[in-house]
C-alpha cells in the first residue's frame, strides 16, 4: 500500500470527565462508531527538530488509520501523510532508539498504563523519513511520548449518506519519555470527513454548529491543538523564540545573521513541500537559495569569505538543479497560456509546443528529488546550521549596520548601472542579449540585498531601501520577461517545422516578439528610476 495524503481540519475541546456528549441529531444524522483503543509512539530528534517546525511523526496501532503518520502544518488545518505499519524494512530504515516492534505495540494496547521510554531500537522506514529528511538528516529518532487513547466516536451523515464529520470522545493517558511523567485528560475532537461541504464557508458553518452544542455541554476550546504537546506538558510544539530587537545601531553581523537565519528556516519549511510536489514549491526553494547566495555575495566584509565562498558554491550547485525544473515549469506554463490566450486565432494548435517543456519539467523535478536526498545536500544544510551557530565574522562584523550596510548596497547598485551601460554599448545583438541578462542578475542581487535588511526581523532600514529594492525588482522583472520571451521565440522557431501549424507558430512568434519589444521599451524608464536613487 503506497503513501496516502489527507488534509486534516479539526477542532479540539477540553472536557470534564463526567460530561456527556450532546445530541447532534438536529444538525445531521448521527451514526455511532465502534469504541477503539489507540496506542501511539511519537518520535523526534534529541534537539526537537520536528517539533520546532510543528511537524508530528507517530506510529499508531489500532483504529481504521493505524500505521505511520506525519503531520505538517498547512494553510488550513494540517496535511497528514499515512503509511501502513508494514511499510519498509530493516534494511532501508532509520534507527530510532526507544520504539517497540509490532508485537510490543500490540502488547501495549492491552496494558493498563503507558510504557515509558525503552532502549530497544526500531527501524523507522526510509519511506517515512524521506519527506522530513532535511530536518532529521542522520540524527537518531527517539520516542518522546507514548499515548493510549480510549476513543468513542460518532459520525454525522448527510441525507445522501456522505460522512460529514467525526466527533471523537477521547480519554488519553500519556507518558513523557524524557521525564517519565504520566498525564491523563479527556478531550472532544471534531474532524471534517471526506463528505464535508466543499466551500470554506459551509465547512466553517458545520464546525461552528457542532461547536455551539459542545460548548453548551460544558466543553472549552483546547489550550493546545496537539495531543503530543499536552503529553509533554506544553501548550504548543513551537519553541519559544526570543523577540529580535535590531536597529541601525546594531552590529551589521547581527542584522545579517537574522536575515540568513530566516532564509535557512524557510529552506527547512519548504523542503518537505518540494518532496511532496506542492505547487510553486520548487520556485520558492530556488528563490531562498538565490537570496542566500546574493546575501553572502553582497556583504563580503561582514562574513569571512573563506567560509561563505564554499557555501555559495554549494548553493549555486543546488540552484542549478532547482533551476532546470523551475525554468521548464515556467516555459511549460507560458506555452499553455500562449495557446489558451490565442486559441480563437489558431484553433487546434499542435500541443507539441507544451509537451516538450512538460517532459523537461517532470524530468527536472525527478532530478531535484534525487538531489535533495544525497549527502552533498545534507552537508550543505549542516554547513548553514554551522554558519549560524558559529558565524565567521570579518572586519565589518561589529560596525553598526547603519554604517556598514549602505556602502554594500551602493556597490551593488553601481554594479547594475555598469552592466546596463555595457549592454547599451554592445556591438551585436547576441552580445547585447547576454549583457542584458547580466544586468538582470545584478538587479536581482541588489533587490535581494536591499530586501534582506528592510523586511522582517532584519528590516532595520526603511522606505528608501525598500524603494531601491522595488526599483531593482522592476528592472529584474522586465529583463526576465524579455529573456523568457526570447527563449519562447527560439522554441517556436525550432518547433514550427513545415507542418500544418507552421503559420500558427509564426503568429505566436510575433506575439512573443511584440511582448519582448514592449519590455525593452519600458526598461529605460526603470533604469532611470534606479539611477535617481544613487
Amino acid at each position: 500500500m503506497p503513501m496516502t495524503t489527507h488534509e486534516e481540519i479539526e477542532r479540539k475541546y477540553e472536557v470534564d470527565g463526567d460530561s456527556s456528549v450532546p445530541d447532534l441529531s438536529d444538525i445531521a444524522t448521527v451514526e455511532p462508531s465502534a469504541k477503539v483503543l489507540l496506542t501511539a509512539d511519537y518520535f523526534d530528534t534529541d534537539s526537537g527538530d520536528l517539533a520546532a517546525h510543528l511537524i508530528v511523526l507517530r506510529r499508531r496501532v489500532g483504529g481504521d488509520d493505524e500505521g505511520w503518520h506525519i503531520k505538517f502544518p498547512a494553510a488550513v488545518g494540517r496535511t497528514e501523510l499515512h503509511w501502513p505499519l508494514s511499510i519498509g524494512g530493516a534494511e532501508n530504515a532509520h534507527d530510532a532508539p526507544g520504539a517497540p516492534d509490532a508485537a510490543d505495540a500490540h502488547e501495549d494496547a492491552t496494558a493498563d498504563a503507558p510504557v515509558a521510554h525503552e532502549d530497544a531500537p526500531v527501524a523507522v522506514p526510509a519511506e517515512v523519513i524521506a519527506p522530513i529528511l532535511a530536518l532529521v538528516r542522520v540524527r537518531p529518532l527517539r520516542i518522546i511520548a507514548r499515548l493510549r487513547t480510549r476513543r468513542t466516536a460518532l459520525h454525522l451523515i448527510d441525507d445522501s449518506g456522505h460522512r460529514l464529520l467525526e466527533l471523537a470522545d477521547d480519554r488519553v493517558e500519556a507518558s513523557d519519555s524524557a521525564t517519565g511523567t504520566v498525564r491523563t485528560w479527556r478531550e472532544w475532537e471534531t474532524e471534517l470527513l471526506d463528505g464535508a461541504p466543499e466551500s470554506t464557508q459551509a465547512r466553517s458553518a458545520l464546525l461552528d454548529a457542532v461547536e455551539a452544542r459542545l460548548l453548551a455541554a460544558g466543553a472549552r476550546p483546547a489550550v493546545s491543538a496537539s495531543k503530543l504537546a499536552t503529553a509533554l506538558g506544553r501548550t504548543s510544539l513551537a519553541p519559544v523564540h526570543r523577540a529580535v530587537s535590531l536597529d541601525r545601531a546594531s552590529p551589521a553581523s547581527e542584522v545579517l545573521l537574522a536575515a540568513v537565519g530566516a532564509l535557512v528556516e524557510d529552506i527547512a519549511r519548504i523542503d518537505p513541500l518540494v518532496r511532496l510536489d506542492r505547487p510553486d514549491s520548487v520556485h520558492q526553494l530556488r528563490t531562498r537559495v538565490r537570496r542566500l547566495r546574493s546575501l553572502f555575495a553582497s556583504y563580503p566584509r561582514v562574513f569571512d569569505r573563506a567560509v561563505t565562498d564554499p557555501i555559495r558554491d554549494e548553493l549555486q550547485h543546488l540552484g542549478v538543479v532547482l533551476g532546470e525544473a523551475r525554468d521548464a515549469e515556467v516555459m511549460r506554463d507560458r506555452a499553455r497560456s500562449l495557446i489558451a490566450d490565442h486559441d480563437a486565432l489558431v484553433p487546434g494548435l499542435d500541443t507539441r509546443l507544451v509537451d516538450g517543456w512538460a517532459r523537461a519539467h517532470t524530468d527536472g523535478h525527478e532530478r531535484v528529488l534525487a538531489e535533495l536526498s544525497v549527502p552533498r545536500y545534507l552537508a550543505l544544510l549542516d554547513s548553514l546550521d554551522g554558519f549560524l551557530a558559529r558565524p565567521p565574522l570579518a572586519k565589518d562584523a561589529f560596525v553598526q549596520a547603519g554604517i556598514a550596510i549602505p556602502p554594500a548596497l551602493a556597490r551593488d547598485l553601481n554594479r547594475v548601472l555598469r552592466s546596463a551601460k555595457s549592454a547599451d554599448a554592445a556591438q551585436t545583438e547576441p552580445e547585447r542579449v547576454e549583457l542584458l541578462h547580466a544586468t538582470r542578475k545584478a538587479a536581482k542581487r541588489l533587490r535581494y540585498a536591499a530586501e534582506a535588511v528592510s523586511v522582517g526581523d532584519a528590516g532595520v532600514f526603511g522606505r528608501r531601501v525598500r524603494t531601491v529594492a522595488a526599483a531593482a525588482e522592476a528592472i529584474h522583472d522586465l529583463l526576465g520577461e524579455h529573456r523568457d520571451s526570447s527563449l519562447m521565440q527560439e522554441h517556436l522557431r525550432a518547433t514550427a517545422g513545415s507542418g500544418k501549424h507552421t503559420f500558427d507558430y509564426g503568429v505566436l512568434h510575433e506575439v512573443e516578439r511584440h511582448g519582448a519589444a514592449l519590455c525593452l521599451a519600458d526598461y529605460p524608464r526603470a533604469l532611470r528610476d534606479l539611477k535617481r536613487l544613487r
